[in-house]
């Protein structure tokens, strides 16, 4: 009996010394995190959105100033899309109108994208080379500033009948159209509690 005693009171102590020991390590919360090298986290990747409605007479330009006075810029989208408005009557085919966008960045660079389409959508994108690493380590001003975005409304079809009409008498003019800028850039900040 004695010896099953003995078993009992060394099983039940490393029984009691397994359940301190998880409870040691698993149990408790955890402390505060020690400081990163220069360089390294504390930042995050934030998203600015921005949304414009507009419209253009045929053959016209709109400007719209957009202020990104961030650093750290990592991307700069603007996506312009629209839809053209349906035939007026029977028998009409609504012809494509041509729409467009160009964005110049604060530095002067510029680029465009133009569709001709009932409906659709053109995408410009600037890419800057920033990562977590390098906004931590110097901040980066490139594309910070102004904006210019301009939408380009350009031919627009008119709404023609399906039997020929030389005279146009049954054609209806398309002198514009509606279109909505999408404006997405994102930029490295630092992280809350960072």
């Amino acid at each position: 009996m004695e010896r099953t005693d003995n078993l009992m009171v060394l099983l039940g102590t490393v029984i009691l010394m397994i359940s301190l020991v998880g409870s040691a390590l698993g149990g408790q919360p955890e402390g505060p995190r020690p400081p990163q090298p220069d360089g390294v986290g504390g930042f995050e990747l934030v998203t600015m959105q921005q949304t414009i409605t507009g419209s253009g007479q045929e053959n016209s330009e709109t400007e719209h100033g957009v202020e990104a006075n961030v650093t750290n810029l990592a991307t700069f989208t603007v996506t312009l899309s629209w839809q053209d408005e349906p035939e007026n009557r029977p028998g009409l085919t609504n012809q494509p109108d041509t729409l467009g966008v160009t964005v110049a960045s604060p530095a002067g660079e510029s680029r465009n994208e133009m569709k001709s389409a009932s409906e659709g959508s053109v995408k410009v994108e600037f890419t800057f080379p920033v990562t977590e690493k390098t906004a931590a380590s110097k901040p980066s001003k490139a594309g910070m500033g102004r904006w210019v975005v301009t939408a380009e409304v350009g031919p627009c079809g008119d709404q023609t009948p399906a039997v020929p009409d030389p005279l146009g008498l049954r054609t209806v003019a398309d002198n514009g159209n509606a279109y909505t800028l999408e404006i997405t850039y994102t930029h490295f900040a630092k992280a809350k509690g960072a």
